[in-house]
Parts: structure tokens; C-alpha cells; sequence
């Protein structure tokens, strides 16, 4: 589906969007894997054809500043999105780059919808493979040693160093593994806690309404990085070979000093 007619149509005329909690609260059961919403932290953006899309923002750093809002987007897959979806998310989040983690394969049965003015740019972690069945432990071993993996975190992260005007949305297919290992690296850089790492990843069983995130598997991420690196930082700047400058790029773009 394409909607550069209805954006030029459009123009640039603001839009209010009602937003809707989602049905899906957490039960006693499943509270430890469905964190609750919040409005200031990964505030949730809801959209008529989108799912479990949120800000990255609102997070306070161990330095003790805050990740900006309006800054980085995650989601899952975007072919849904109406002509309404993609007007909001240029007119009121000020959407210029999507970085789509997906395999060749997977972006041809769903694309995502041609957003006029927005780049967009492809960038596979787990290579050509796009089935792992059950297997999710093997697709999280192949996001810690695949060099497909490197290349598309480094290629995220180079374009959120760069990106200086609007905001970068980044997703796979549910926007949960391959998002949220993403995530979860861009947050290490910029000093959120694991703590509240684990709780963004999790929001996805929230905003989805399953329990298919679990801690195990970002922390098996996390122990493998380890092991091969000795630290997310070191992985960070020997494994995805960020320079000093584009560290400090990302983390100027992203911070803020956060209000007493």
C-alpha cells in the first residue's frame, strides 16, 4: 500500500489522535512478565493498523540524566498502518528514518507503507534466515554471534548517532526479539539500568497481550556478549566497532539532564 497522495494532500495539517488503553491488562499470573503502561516512561503510541509501538524515551541513566522522548520509536511490522498511522506518526512524532531489522524474505510478503520524506533503511539481524520455529533460543544465540547481527546493530546505531532532526523508528515482525535485543544495546550505551532494560523489553508481552518475551532470553544475550567480549561496552566498541565519536554522538542526541 502506498500514501504519498493522501500525505500530499494532507500536507502537514496536525491530527489529534485519541488514545485507547489496551484490554489487555496484566494479571496476577503474568504481572512479572507484563509490566504495567506508563505514560512517562516507553509511552505507548496507539495507532489503528500498528502494534506495540512505544518511545524509548523517559528513562532515568545511571549518570543521572533522562533517555529524551520523541527521539527513538520501536514497534513491530508496519504494513498495516493506515493512511491516519502515517500522518500521525510524521505530523505529531515527527517520524524521518525507519530502520526495518527483518529479513529480505519477510519484508516482500510485508512491506511496510512508503512514507514520503522518510527514509528508510533495511537492515537484517539474523542474515537471510527467517524461521526459527521454536527455536528461540537459536535465534537469540545467532543475535550474539552472527556477524549479520553486528552489521545491523551497527547500522541502527550509526543512524541514531546522525540522526539529527525528528525521530527513528526501528522494528522487526512483533517487535520483541530482534527490537528488543536492539533496545536493549542502545540503552547499555546510553546508562539505563538492566532493571529497566528488562522492563522495556517486557513491555511487549504487554502491549501485545502474550508472554512470549521472556527475562531468560535477554539475559542469555546478554551472558554470550559477556563471554565473548567481557561487557556490552566493550561489545559495543570492539564487537559493533563504534568509534568514541559515534558513542558520544548517540548519547548527546539522546540525553537529557533530567528535572530534580
Amino acid at each position: 500500500m502506498r500514501f504519498q497522495t493522501v500525505l500530499t494532500t494532507l500536507g502537514c495539517a496536525a491530527i489529534m489522535v485519541t488514545a485507547v488503553t489496551p484490554a489487555y491488562a496484566a494479571t496476577a499470573k503474568d504481572s512479572q512478565l507484563q509490566p504495567a503502561i506508563s505514560q512517562k516512561v516507553n509511552r505507548p503510541i496507539h495507532l489503528e493498523g500498528g502494534e506495540n509501538m512505544r518511545d524509548l524515551g523517559g528513562y532515568r541513566t545511571k549518570s543521572g540524566q533522562r533517555v529524551k522522548m520523541g527521539k527513538v520509536l520501536r514497534s513491530a511490522s508496519l504494513e498495516n498502518l493506515t493512511a491516519t498511522d502515517v500522518l500521525n506518526l510524521q505530523v505529531n512524532h515527527q517520524l524521518t528514518e525507519i530502520v526495518d531489522l527483518r529479513t529480505t524474505e519477510q519484508i516482500m510478503k510485508k512491506p511496510d507503507p512508503v512514507m514520503e520524506g522518510v527514509k528508510y533503511l533495511q537492515a537484517s539481524v539474523l542474515g537471510t534466515r527467517s524461521n526459527y520455529d521454536d527455536d528461540d533460543q537459536g535465534m537469540y544465540d545467532d543475535m550474539a554471534h552472527k556477524a549479520a547481527a553486528k552489521r545491523s546493530y551497527r547500522s541502527l546505531l550509526i543512524q541514531i548517532a546522525e540522526n539529527k532532526r525528528g525521530a527513528l523508528l526501528f522494528h522487526c515482525s512483533h517487535g520483541m526479539d530482534r527490537t528488543g535485543t536492539a533496545a536493549a544495546i542502545l540503552y547499555s550505551i546510553l546508562g539505563v539500568s538492566k532493571r529497566d532494560i528488562q522492563r522495556d523489553y517486557l513491555l511487549s508481552n504487554t502491549q501485545l497481550g502474550v508472554t512470549w518475551a521472556k527475562p531468560a532470553l535477554l539475559n542469555s544475550f546478554y551472558k554470550q556478549i559477556n563471554q565473548q567480549y567481557g561487557s556490552m561496552d566493550k561489545y559495543v566498541k570492539h564487537g559493533l566497532k563504534l568509534s568514541p565519536a559515534q558513542i558520544k554522538a548517540i548519547k548527546t542526541n539522546l540525553l537529557t539532564k533530567a528535572p530534580h
